[in-house]
């Protein structure tokens, strides 16, 4: 009997310490390293950004988000793309059409020295990518992929019509914003088959910038040529100034269409036809993830949008014009009120 007991403790000494450390201590795999993304912003933190960092957080996905935001400082953006080399990171991300162009490279300037070509990367909120930055929506033909937010020119205007029948179409936009005139040619060409008018106004320049003192005289000069509709292009400019915009044109009686939502959704423009910028950036990061998970080569995933388009009616500013819209057009739409507390 006495020679069990060194068994029977040895034993005891061993179910003690199940008892104290699972098993599954001694066994634990090490955490998978994270991704490293280097996340290139242009005007701060927005629903992009969030969506693209949400989507790794609900797919499990270990990632390590290295944010830098230029603050609309063009400058910043050649020590981006540098410090983006020096750390070695798995991807970047690059937001917006200034600082994709300035970090990844047009097609006609794209050079090793100057841009980030050996790393892939992703871009989101270009507004014009064909051509300038890819070479097809199939495949970018380069290191690179992304997604497009803006929705289809001839799209934007049957919105419009839908809501109200239009001859002229007015448009205040930047001169130095090459997107903005890019939409007035796309809008023009459609309305030459259409049968509307597109009147445009550019804003004054001092010292070599746009005024956005100006902005209110060119809506003036619209109400005056008499436009139906004014149109909010893709413009960081008129973004950030959108509060003297949409402002402006609801004190001439001018309803207007914006080709993004922050117009609408945080401003007095009536209504929009977009791609949210959330399910933007979470688009962006599922293309993010066939990179860096499923080790696909950038140049063999699509350039896209998303799937669905969203209708959003600022209802208070409705209101106020006394435009409201078409019940079918209603029925598929996103309404914001804030005076009902919810939006629809």
């Amino acid at each position: 009997m006495t020679s069990r007991r060194p068994l029977l403790a040895a034993l005891l000494i061993a179910l003690t310490a199940m008892a104290i450390w699972p098993s599954g201590a001694w066994s634990a795999e090490p955490k998978p390293k994270p991704y490293r993304i280097y996340m290139a912003l242009w005007r701060g933190w927005e629903e992009a950004a969030q969506g693209f960092k949400d989507y790794f957080t609900n797919q499990n996905i270990p990632v390590e988000l290295i944010i830098r935001d230029a603050g609309q400082d063009k400058s910043k953006l050649k020590d981006f793309v540098a410090e983006a080399k020096r750390l070695e990171v798995d991807l970047v991300f690059t937001w917006g059409t200034t600082v994709s162009e300035e970090m990844l490279g047009r097609l006609d300037t794209v050079a090793a020295d100057k841009h980030i070509t050996e790393i892939p990367a992703v871009f989101a909120i270009v507004s014009q990518p064909l051509g300038s930055m890819v070479k097809d929506f199939a495949s970018s033909g380069r290191n690179i992929t992304g997604t497009t937010y803006l929705v289809p020119t001839e799209t934007q205007a049957n919105l419009i019509q839908s809501y109200r029948p239009f001859k002229r179409l007015g448009v205040v936009f930047n001169p130095l914003e090459r997107n903005a005139q890019v939409a007035i040619g796309e809008f023009s060409e459609v309305g030459a088959k259409a049968g509307f008018e597109v009147i445009s106004r550019s804003v004054d320049l001092v010292d070599g910038k746009p005024n956005p003192a100006s902005i209110p005289a060119k809506v003036a000069e619209l109400k005056k040529a008499k436009v139906d509709f004014l149109y909010i292009p893709p413009d960081t400019f008129l973004n950030v100034n959108r509060d003297i915009l949409t402002g402006a044109a609801l004190e001439q009686g001018i309803p207007t269409f914006a080709a993004g939502e922050n117009p609408v959704l945080t401003s007095k423009a009536m209504f929009g036809g977009v791609y949210r910028y959330y399910t933007v950036g979470q688009l962006t990061a599922y293309k993010a993830e066939q990179i860096l998970v499923h080790k696909i080569k950038p140049a063999e995933i699509p350039i896209d949008a998303p799937k669905r388009l969203s209708i959003i009616i600022n209802m208070p500013v409705v209101r106020q014009l006394g435009l409201y819209p078409p019940m079918k057009l209603l029925g598929l739409a996103e309404v914001i009120d804030p005076t009902e507390g919810k939006g629809k």
